[in-house]
């Protein structure tokens, strides 16, 4: 391999969603940095580009507390920890996004790519534990060659890429006199690490020439999204530690946040359990692939689920997860573990991100590996027959759990729009979605989520949309 010093690629990709007609474009860009000698790969780094300084100046850097505006605290977390775990023996934890370290495209500078969270407090005994999104990735295609090729990647490596409660809207603004949450302390957990929040183990993928240039390369992503979770329920533990303080949690997450509430939740109920915590999970319904779940879902497999699972859910991860149930299975598991605990998961009726992944598993689990195979536009019979696939599961299985649970409830709304719970997949006909939602049975959304959370005694209100 001839000698390679400081190559830089600047990778520009687009993140389009087709959202009630209405598209919608994030343009992010990265930077990778490549510095190589005769033998080896020495250093891979990813960053990037941002495209308004004003973000630039004030999302890539540490800033201290008071300088993030709007009553939203920076915590710190250090790269290694020492906590206690859930069996009462001392735990190490190494918090971690995807890549270390962040280059600056612009003078070549380095930026820290180090993982934080946010924290916003409110009335000291109600808190909202947000599980931030961001896609994910399992093996080398999604990984590596994703980041560079097809229509968008499929998870985000960055700390600092949409990734802060700053502007989030919906159940972030606390201006709004509707917001059913607007005086309550806030955790926002940032997802930089592909793995839905669930993973501890540093995984060497091997490029085939998409990202680096170089066919064979080996390249090390850090699916460390658990150990950041354990450090960020470490700090609330202390933050709310005194006796019979807090009163009200609602654990929450979207998309991949979405799964990481859910799969986390009874590590946050095992942590304050003079409560019944509450859960909500936006636009995360678990509709994948039989390859997908025994890629991931299995022993010894790239996210290290084994040692990061709760124990409820542990003899299925064992005995494997079907793909028929695998929905019911994780929320049923928390329903009939936590009876007098709340669960509701929302959804639109065609959500394209959901069905979009849905098409990446199913491509990969016959063989194409290549992003440019994985583009989801909603037109063609291959997709079409996606739509149908992941729209039967899903409402089969909301429709399945809502039968067989007392403490459970959903809202499936119309259109494609992919989670509400912020502003992040906004269009020009729904700007604000988690208040303008009211497709089903013209329920407005934040009413129907005041009441599922805030009232005294819970009463089921699923709800469907209907032509």
């Amino acid at each position: 391999m001839m000698r390679v010093i400081g190559l830089a690629i600047l990778i520009i990709f687009e993140i389009s969603t087709i959202l009630n007609n209405d598209n919608q474009e994030f343009y992010k860009r990265f930077s990778l940095q490549i510095i190589s000698n005769d033998k080896d790969l020495t250093m891979i780094k990813l960053t990037k580009l941002i495209f308004f300084l004003f973000i630039f100046l004030f999302s890539q850097y540490g800033l201290a507390d008071s300088d993030l505006g709007s009553g939203w605290k920076t915590i710190p977390v250090n790269s290694t920890l020492t906590i206690k775990g859930n069996d009462g023996k001392p735990l190490t934890i190494e918090p971690a996004c995807a890549f270390d370290n962040l280059i600056n495209p612009a003078d070549g500078s380095t930026i820290d790519n180090s993982f934080h969270f946010y924290f916003k407090p409110g009335k000291n005994d109600k808190l909202v534990v947000f599980f931030n999104g961001g896609g994910a990735c399992w093996d080398d295609a999604t990984c590596l060659a994703s980041l560079v090729k097809g229509a968008r990647p499929t998870y985000n490596p960055s700390i600092n890429n949409a990734n802060s409660p700053i502007g989030a809207g919906g159940l972030f603004d606390d201006d709004n006199a509707e917001n059913p949450f607007k005086e309550w302390s806030k955790v926002f957990i940032p997802y930089c690490s592909g793995d839905i929040h669930v993973g501890s183990k540093s995984v060497t993928y091997i490029d085939d020439g998409s990202l680096t240039g170089y066919s064979g390369v080996p390249v090390t992503v850090k699916h460390h999204g658990f150990d950041n979770f354990l450090a960020v329920r470490e700090w609330i533990k202390g933050r709310f530690s005194t006796e019979n303080m807090l009163k009200k949690l609602l654990v929450t997450g979207s998309s991949a946040g979405g799964y990481g509430a859910t799969l986390n939740f009874p590590y946050l109920q095992d942590a304050f359990p003079k409560i019944n915590a509450i859960l909500l999970s936006d636009a995360a319904t678990a509709v994948v692939t039989q390859g997908f779940l025994d890629n991931v879902f299995f022993p010894e497999g790239n996210w290290n689920l084994e040692k990061t699972l709760h124990k409820i859910y542990v003899k299925d991860f064992n005995n494997h997860y079907s793909v028929a149930s695998f929905n019911a299975t994780l929320i049923e598991k928390l329903t009939t573990s936590y009876p007098k605990g709340r669960f509701a998961q929302y959804t639109t009726e065609d959500d394209v991100v959901q069905m979009q992944f849905l098409k990446i598993m199913t491509k990969i689990d016959s063989g194409f590996i290549d992003p440019l195979d994985w583009g989801f536009t909603g037109a063609t019979q291959e997709d079409q027959g996606i739509w149908f696939s992941w729209n039967k599961q899903m409402e089969d299985s909301l429709a399945d759990i809502d039968y067989h649970t007392v403490n459970y409830q959903y809202y499936m709304g119309q259109g494609t729009v992919h989670t509400i719970l912020t502003d992040a997949f906004a269009t020009a006909s729904i700007p604000h979605p988690f208040y303008d939602e009211h497709s089903a049975n013209n329920v407005w959304f934040s009413d129907w989520i005041d009441r599922f959370v805030n009232s005294t005694e819970f009463k089921k209100e699923s709800l469907k949309y209907i032509q």
